[in-house]
């Protein structure tokens, strides 16, 4: 029987034109398979019942699928197959956020969350990144590569690479790696808003406020947020749980670890605490059992959407606590009505963005003034520094020749070479609105001196 059923699959093998990583894996199953059944055949010299040899052909399919799942996940062949950039291939216009996420997953980070632009980074691996791990897959079980992934990176210099997807209102736009869809991604950060005189977006800003007694001194007592749902909109459920995820993510941004929603859920279950609707006692003790410092809670106050006028409106409050004291330590509140857009998701995120922008310049998180860039911290023989991985169109970085891909080593005459957390940096590289600030940038072995007068940032 093995010869016969090998030689078919080496048939199918050979004339199959277009291999993908599924297909190749089967084939590889198939053969496994027959190779189990055909050695334990031949060591039981071809005896027993047609039964028994049924039994046996299942063995062989189930140690052969225990191998195949042994070789996968050893040589870092199914996380290239996972991670492929060849799952960007189910994008297409249209194509709407929730539709996004279910098609290729949730982002490895988000770059930007204005209200309107929203730019997530996927780091994907190439195309036929699986068949460099396939072919060196059995160099790096002798050497050891398979308990340390990847192992071609090495070898082969096949590396994950980033790509962005870029969603406007919660529509798809663009999408690939950020070199190649720079003129495009300029395109959607104009598509779909409506002009002023002066050609300038005509969106309205939110009518925002807010205040509390957390300072700069006091900030560092809470590491830890946790984000409870906030209460819905009357007879709009779900409004709640969307803006409790906006600010979550805005407060990363911040810097904030904040408690994982899961985390919150399983307690909320243990403790039989309802989420929404909750008193402040039992809010303040499920912060306490997740182990966070300060608790958020809020309402949404009114979400209406009038397609007809192509309009929204949004009103929404938030609270930030002391789960230990019940101190009340910000409060902000905010209001938008969009004649451009007829989705309240977006208003409420541009609210939320302004709130936390006031929180985060009142407690030292965030300067007043902006350059338009977005730069990562990235440590290389032990030093640390930016990397430039965004610049925003016609602001101060830009216009001050900061280029994709400089490394900016220090700010205002401090290096970040030894910064020992990310705060740390942002502290340093602060700028308030009119000031200058002075970037000591790596480019290309070539040291540059780089400055930047700051601009307000909205919501100030």
């Amino acid at each position: 029987m093995f010869p016969f059923c090998l030689r078919d699959t080496l048939h199918e093998i050979r004339v199959t034109k277009k291999r993908t990583p599924a297909h190749t894996v089967r084939m590889l199953n198939n053969i496994a398979v027959e190779a189990i059944y055909a050695w334990v055949l031949g060591l039981s010299s071809m005896h027993g019942t047609p039964n028994s040899r049924a039994r046996l052909y299942a063995v062989a399919q189930t140690v052969a699928a225990g191998m195949i799942v042994a070789l996968l996940s050893g040589c870092g062949l199914g996380y290239t197959i996972i991670k492929s950039e060849a799952k960007l291939d189910r994008l297409t216009v249209p194509m709407t956020k929730a539709q996004v996420l279910e098609n290729i997953g949730y982002p490895d980070r988000v770059l930007r969350d204005d209200g309107r632009m929203l730019i997530w980074e996927y780091s994907l691996t190439a195309r036929k990144q699986w068949a460099y791990e396939l072919l060196y897959c059995p160099l790096s079980l002798v050497i050891g590569g398979c308990l340390v992934y990847p192992f071609t990176n090495i070898a082969s210099d096949q590396r994950e690479y980033p790509h962005h997807v870029i969603l406007i209102d919660n529509e798809l736009c663009a999408w690939g790696p950020p070199a190649a869809i720079m003129q495009r991604r300029r395109t959607c950060a104009t598509a779909g808003a409506p002009a002023s005189m002066d050609g300038s977006a005509a969106r309205p800003e939110p009518v925002v406020s807010g205040r509390g007694p957390i300072d700069r001194e006091s900030i560092d007592q809470y590491r830890t947020m946790a984000v409870m749902l906030f209460e819905d909109m009357a007879d709009v459920p779900g409004t709640g749980s969307r803006v409790a995820g906006i600010v979550t993510t805005l407060m990363l941004d911040l810097d904030m670890r904040m408690v994982e929603r899961a985390k919150l859920d399983e307690v909320l279950q243990e403790q039989v605490i309802q989420l929404t609707h909750a008193d402040d006692a039992n809010v303040l003790k499920v912060g306490k059992l997740v182990g966070a410092e300060a608790i958020i809670v809020g309402e949404v106050q009114q979400w209406e959407q009038r397609q007809q006028e192509h309009t929204n409106s949004v009103s929404l409050a938030l609270r930030m606590i002391d789960v230990e004291t019940g101190l009340l330590l910000f409060s902000g509140q905010g209001h938008l009505t969009d004649p451009t857009t007829d989705n309240p998701e977006s208003s409420a995120r541009v609210i939320v963005h302004r709130i936390l922008t006031l929180f985060g310049s009142q407690t030292g998180l965030l300067g007043s003034g902006r350059i338009g860039v977005h730069w990562q911290l990235e440590e290389e023989r032990g030093d640390r520094f930016y990397l430039v991985r965004e610049l925003r169109s016609g602001l101060p970085a830009e216009k001050a020749g900061l280029r994709v891909g400089d490394r900016v080593i220090g700010c205002n005459g401090l290096p970040l070479a030894d910064v020992k957390t990310e705060r740390d940096a942002k502290r340093i590289c602060q700028v308030e609105s009119g000031r200058r600030l002075q970037l000591d940038v790596m480019r290309e072995e070539q040291f540059l001196d780089v400055q930047v007068i700051a601009e307000k940032r909205p919501g100030l």
